[in-house]
């Protein structure tokens, strides 16, 4: 990849990257147009490349069976969700690339706050700190679900990374998890050099409801602290509430691994009585941003947070941040990181090291004098 953060239009290994704010059908949000009246035209217009026919048969064969006729209990629900994710997890007999050298321990941030350190194999200088949160609706997943990722990640870019534990919904509501991920940044900031981490290279990223996470904390840190991140990464993110009627909301909103009604069920459990369009649980609606650092917003096609994530995507490029967005025209949400999912299919590869490249690109020269 190049180093010139002005690509445009590219194809990089079987998905697409995209640097510039356009027209086309990625950017879709023309002044003086009502933003629901818009999506919802463009996705009636829109070809789709189909979806991949090797994750249609996965997706077919993960589908649950046809719900039970008693309505299982809020609690009952939280638990099979939390079950649900590590169950994916322990159904994958091998993942390509593991195990690999990378080091792992476990840290301790606070007395309430654990986290696990990842660190690549023949580091012989301080290197850049991803503080990384995972998703799974702010309800399930965990260091463990995720780990099988963050060990690729780690020895791809050549980065230690730190995957917090943060607080879990319903049990600790917003905005418990921001606080968590605000704790570990600022840990981390400081303890870097005991880590052989570089404290002038720090990162922030995540998936899915981390991605939310992410975002949410780096504007915080980039308005208010003295150490900022460096770079940013939001991976298939949460960006907007359900009641934005963002037309994929709607396309993609059932028989493709994360549902809608999923989606509004995590958002009940998460913040409860928030205001849908509080920049601290949808970061799309913060007024002004704070000078953030470049940024990769990754989406995919068939994905019920797709049009958000472009909308956030298209929102940091107007007040001039450098973004890099990375569409997946025939996967589903969190394909590459999801642990039913990570490194299954040659697309899941193929992102992992796009981000990877992209971490190394951006990082090259960060935080040196």
């Amino acid at each position: 990849m190049s180093q010139n953060r002005d690509m445009g239009n590219q194809m990089i290994g079987l998905v697409r990257i995209e640097t510039r704010a356009t027209n086309d059908a990625f950017h879709i949000y023309p002044q003086r147009t009502h933003r629901a009246e818009v999506l919802m035209q463009q996705a009636a217009l829109r070809e789709r490349k189909p979806i991949d026919p090797e994750l249609r048969r996965y997706l077919d064969a993960i589908a649950p069976p046809a719900p039970p006729a008693a309505q299982p209990s809020n609690a009952e629900m939280v638990q099979a969700r939390r079950a649900l994710m590590m169950k994916a997890l322990e159904g994958r007999t091998a993942i390509p690339g593991l195990p690999n050298g990378v080091q792992v321990r476990d840290v301790a941030i606070s007395a309430s706050l654990g986290a696990r350190l990842y660190t690549p194999p023949g580091a012989t200088k301080p290197l850049p700190v991803l503080v990384y949160l995972h998703g799974g609706g702010w309800v399930a997943g965990s260091v463990a679900t995720h780990d099988p990722f963050c060990r690729l990640l780690s020895e791809a870019a050549g980065i230690i990374l730190l995957a917090v534990e943060y607080r879990l919904a319903p049990e600790h509501p917003f905005p418990a998890a921001i606080e968590d991920t605000l704790a570990a940044f600022r840990w981390a900031a400081q303890h870097a050099p005991g880590f052989s981490g570089d404290p002038r290279r720090l990162l922030l990223g995540g998936d899915s409801a981390g991605g939310n996470l992410a975002a949410v904390a780096a504007n915080h840190l980039c308005a208010a602290d003295a150490v900022g991140p460096t770079a940013l990464l939001l991976l298939y993110p949460v960006i907007d509430h359900p009641g934005a009627a963002h037309a994929s909301y709607t396309v993609n909103g059932t028989g493709y691994g994360l549902e809608a009604s999923l989606m509004r069920w995590f958002w009940d459990q998460y913040a409860p009585g928030i205001a849908p369009d509080h920049p601290e649980i949808s970061p799309l609606h913060l007024k002004t941003l704070p000078a953030l650092p470049p940024t990769l917003v990754a989406t995919a096609e068939y994905d019920p947070l797709r049009d958000e994530g472009i909308a956030y995507a298209d929102k940091l490029k107007a007040a001039g941040v450098a973004v890099t967005h990375h569409h997946a025209p025939d996967m589903h949400h969190n394909f590459p990181v999801h642990p039913g999912t990570v490194a299954r299919f040659p697309q899941s590869v193929a992102a992992l090291n796009d981000f990877a490249q992209w971490l190394r690109t951006n990082l090259a020269g960060a935080g040196r004098p």
